[in-house]
């Protein structure tokens, strides 16, 4: 298959080269900004690109938050734009030319006249459509969804297409683990845990657009084995000071709100602008999970352990962010920003656990107490600088980062084992395993990461465009484990030499990359190649063990694409990736649930490699079907490992461990349409199978299954600014990792919303799962166990959301800018136990 790749991409290379001397056609661009009365930006404006000659319909756009619209891949030719809008008069621009002389057109503002109310004019209510497939991703716009107010990020990430969600919180994307979440651009630094605990904490409210890229181009970093979600959060962009004011109220078996703020103030050449978010958390999480332990396969049942554990969670976190750009000249632009969060998480979670042996007959039971305070504070600063080169396009972009976690987190773990008639169980006289067992923890942390980037991209002659760029990252991740254990016998607390640790590791990644892109015709193509150089060393200070790596890898990127016309698209793409270990992955301290549950991480990991193959074909726009093939290598996965105690009893942790070889076959379709004026429907479809071949805790591992996703969205729009929705997502029986089969789960939801205050505020109300059926329950079968799995969270709430907007309009700009720091942050452990 390698081989077969490698093919590929040369013929690729030739196909893209072999044109170059044919003629070029002309692939133009149009822009433009839309004001209403007062100066007011329009957003949500139907735009219509038309022929001048007869006035037939080439291309169609929706303006912006900040009344911008454009047209991309415009053929030479006269045209005008037609411009309708909700409580405005239909508009007409002028005609204008695209040569290959003139190939870009910026139009003059557009201002609209309001319609007179009394003359009973018919307007059309526009909206930005929930779903928009675009040639190298898909977009997700969160606000076109009444049932996306109120709900946590990641609750966001689950309804959106193709995006799935296991029962630990770990983010794929058509069914393919390893996905780079960033935000503005900016990597999170996160392991998978806490990822998902800062998605948790993040609200809806403070989302603009999530954009889902399977296929990254060399630009990007060659991190993700799966591709990158990229979540845009709201920005004002206007002139004067402007601002929006967020509150949602959740009711559920535990309270939840979310506060958020934003702000923009914009004169002449200085654009200011920042946010202030506070939310509270509270709310539980259920699981039983039974075990059965044999010897290996073959053998008899020996033991079993049936374990119920309640766990309570509550979290308080307040973010800011703050930015100014100074507009040198025309041509130089220069900002600065920060940005961070102070988050106070408390997990306390109490565990049961039967122990019953081989004739099933009741011999003991455990209980814990585990508490868990997670306090992390998180500062970022970027300074960068964008410089346009001459008049011909030519930009280059400089970015600096530096980016600091801090923890100190104390754990304590109180676990008692009893007879079944509750009779302590004396201890055996090991050290290592009194009775009771009570594990006290002081786990400080600190990560601090460094990061640069210089882009630089030209247009060419003939149609083509150039981009190269340098990158390069330093981290550095100090943990120190500080654990005691309680001595029985002397009433003290001792140093437990087993698991205390101080953990080190030093990271620094140097990257450089080449990109062309050129158009012939009908055939777009686009090839890069990116190289990535890894200095890595870790250090268990303690334990006196080390290790140092230092690789340098190749990563290319292919894109061909055909347009026969306005409504057909054809693309084949392919890209190899890169999915480094989490550093908190790295880390080997335990994190326990009780003295026979725990989760301990593994210094030994290996980068995993895939390689992705791509066709896709789009219809108008609207429907949009993908093909994909993907084998990845060394791959990262979870692992459940057993053994015995010196009582006997099975313990089992949780580790990740380079375990398996991965191929993915998938099929995937996205239709989105405006069946009526009032009537917009969305549908996602993808059909994948997953085949897993390794060697799991000494036994060889060959699974295959085939599953299914499916997301629907209904949205309704009526008079007096009043709209609705229905939508729903489902998952079939999956895959988690290569060791848990997932069983189907799904639910619904129902919202509705109102315009009030002259449509300066809005009411959303968003009923979540209100027949509470999402559950997760799945089983593992593996040499030494099997276990069945059940989980339940607070998940039915009823949302209650208000947005007020408020300030002068107008229709520049806030320059969007993605910083340096485009992998790293992804790999940091952050955040609270929420669900």
């Amino acid at each position: 298959m390698k081989r077969h790749l490698l093919q590929l991409f040369t013929i690729a290379l030739i196909l893209f080269i072999a044109p170059a001397v044919t003629h070029a056609q002309v692939a133009g661009k149009v822009s433009g900004a839309i004001k209403g009365t007062n100066d007011k930006t329009v957003e949500a404006a139907t735009v219509s690109l038309l022929k001048s000659s007869d006035s037939s319909a080439v291309k169609f756009a929706v303006s912006d938050k900040s009344g911008v619209f454009e047209f991309e891949n415009i053929k030479a030719g006269k045209y005008f734009v037609r411009i309708e809008a909700v409580g405005y008069s239909k508009y007409n621009s002028a005609a204008f030319d695209i040569t290959a002389e003139n190939p870009v057109v910026q139009l003059p503002a557009s201002s609209l006249s309001a319609v007179n109310k009394g003359l009973g004019e018919v307007t059309v209510n526009a909206t930005r459509p929930l779903i928009e497939n675009k040639i190298d991703k898909t977009v997700v716009n969160v606000d076109a969804s009444p049932t996306n107010t109120g709900l946590t990020a990641l609750e966001v990430l689950e309804r959106s297409p193709g995006i799935t969600i296991d029962n630990n919180d770990n983010v794929s994307l058509k069914g393919k683990a390893g996905v780079i979440i960033m935000v503005d651009g900016k990597p999170t630094y996160l392991n998978a845990s806490d990822l998902a605990n800062y998605l948790k904490s993040m609200s809806a409210n403070q989302i603009d657009q999530i954009e889902i890229m399977t296929q990254p181009p060399a630009k990007y970093d060659a991190a993700g084995n799966s591709g990158i979600i990229n979540i845009k959060t709201k920005k004002n962009r206007n002139n004067g000071f402007n601002g929006t004011l967020t509150s949602s109220g959740i009711l559920a078996i535990y309270f939840k709100q979310t506060n958020n703020f934003s702000f923009n103030w914009r004169h002449d050449k200085i654009n200011l602008y920042g946010s202030v978010g506070y939310s509270h958390w509270e709310g539980f999480s259920d699981g039983i999970n039974d075990r059965k332990f044999r010897a290996d396969r073959n053998s008899p049942f020996n033991s079993e352990t049936y374990q119920v554990s309640h766990g309570r969670y509550t979290d308080y976190n307040f973010n800011y962010k703050a930015g100014l750009d100074y507009f040198a000249s025309k041509n130089t632009t220069i900002g600065v920003s920060l940005n961070g969060f102070d988050d106070h998480s408390f997990f306390n979670s109490h565990t049961w656990t039967n122990f019953y042996d081989s004739t099933g007959k009741f011999t003991q039971y455990n209980t814990a107490t585990t508490i868990n305070p997670s306090p992390w504070k998180n500062l970022g600063a970027d300074v960068n600088l964008q410089q346009k080169l001459g008049t011909k396009g030519a930009e280059l972009d400089i970015d600096a980062d530096y980016i600091s976690y801090r923890t100190k987190s104390p754990q304590s773990s109180n676990n008692y084992l009893y007879y079944p008639d509750g009779q302590l169980v004396p201890e055996n006289n090991s050290p290592d395993n009194p009775n009771p067992y009570l594990l006290n923890g002081y786990l400080p942390g600190k990560i601090d990461i460094y990061t640069f980037k210089a882009d630089f991209s030209t247009p060419l002659k003939n149609n083509a465009t150039f981009e190269a760029g340098v990158k390069s990252s330093y981290v550095k991740s100090d943990n120190d484990a500080q654990y005691t254990l309680y001595d029985t016998t002397t009433k003290q607390w001792n140093v437990d030499a087993a698991r205390s640790n101080h953990f080190i590791y030093t990271e620094n990644i140097n990257a450089a990359y080449v990109s062309l892109q050129k158009q012939i015709k009908k055939f777009t193509a686009k090839v890069g190649l990116r190289a990535e150089q890894t200095v890595s060393k870790g250090n268990q200070v303690i334990k006196n063990e080390t290790f140092d790596k230092n690789y340098t890898k190749l990563f290319p990127t292919a894109y061909f694409s055909y347009q026969p016309n306005d409504n057909n698209t054809y693309e084949i793409s392919y890209g190899r990736r890169i999915e480094r270990p989490d550093y908190q992955d790295l880390n080997p301290f335990e994190y326990q649930l009780d003295r026979y549950t725990y989760q301990q991480g593994n210094p030994y990991l290996q980068p995993q490699f895939a390689q992705n193959v791509e066709l896709s074909y789009n219809y108008k726009g609207a429907l949009n079907v993908t093909a994909n093939y993907t084998s990845t290598t060394d791959i990262i996965n979870d692992v459940l490992i057993t053994q015995q105690d010196a009582d006997k009893n099975y313990i089992t942790y949780q580790t990740k461990q380079n375990i398996a070889s991965n191929t993915n076959i998938g099929l995937a379709a996205n239709y989105g349409k405006q069946l009526k004026k009032w009537w917009n429907v969305n549908l996602f479809a993808n059909v994948f199978n997953n085949r897993y071949k390794g060697f799991i805790d000494g036994e060889y591992v060959n699974v295959a299954i085939t599953s299914f996703t499916g997301n629907l969205s209904s949205r309704f729009t009526f008079n007096k600014g009043w709209s609705g929705e229905i939508s729903g997502f489902m998952q079939g029986k999956s895959l988690v990792s290569s060791a848990i089969l997932a069983k189907p789960m799904g639910m619904f939801s129902i919202g509705a919303g109102k315009q009030i205050l002259k449509s300066k505020g809005s009411l959303r109300l968003n009923l979540r799962d209100p027949f509470y059926i999402m559950r997760f329950n799945g089983t593992t079968d593996m040499n030494k166990f099997v276990a069945n799995i059940h989980n339940r969270w607070d998940n039915r709430r009823v949302i209650l959301t208000f947005t007020y907007r408020f300030g002068k309009s107008g229709n520049q700009q806030q320059r969007k800018k993605p910083t340096a720091a485009e992998e790293e942050q992804n790999r940091v452990n952050v955040g609270g136990q929420q669900q």
